[in-house]
């Protein structure tokens, strides 16, 4: 949930996204639609918060983080992330199911997610570029 503007893999956060692989498989594009809107959608707004503290480096959130959070704020995506947003943006069109799935797994980042204590600036801007193409195909 996004906390004092940084997203943190809290509890909540980890129950909806253990929820959203069950609303995958059940295959009800509305359902989902919704759902992803209903718990994911504030990842958009996190996205511009994110990009712009980056820029300016005005978000106090930000700056009175621990060390460890700071650290993870920059984390990189994994290649596999990576690969899974370049995607997005060609090979979806015919493979709509991977297009929805793609969302879980790209969290999911291996099961890396449960290891992990904050969504960085490139898994939220990753992420962000994903949801956009998996409305755009549920809508």
């Amino acid at each position: 949930m996004a906390s004092d503007n940084i997203i943190y893999y809290d509890d909540e956060f980890i129950r909806k996204f253990e929820k959203l692989k069950d609303v995958i498989e059940a295959g009800d594009r509305a359902r989902l639609h919704r759902f992803l809107i209903d718990n994911f959608g504030y990842i958009f707004t996190a996205c511009q918060h994110y990009w712009r503290y980056n820029e300016t480096g005005a978000a106090r959130d930000f700056d009175e983080a621990d060390d460890e959070t700071k650290g993870e704020l920059m984390r990189p995506l994994t290649h596999r992330q990576y690969r899974m947003v370049e995607r997005s943006f060609s090979r979806w069109k015919e493979e709509e199911e991977d297009a929805v799935a793609a969302i879980w797994d790209f969290l999911d980042d291996s099961g890396k997610i449960y290891d992990k204590k904050v969504m960085s600036v490139a898994e939220v801007c990753g992420c962000s570029m994903i949801l956009e193409q998996v409305y755009r195909l549920l809508g």
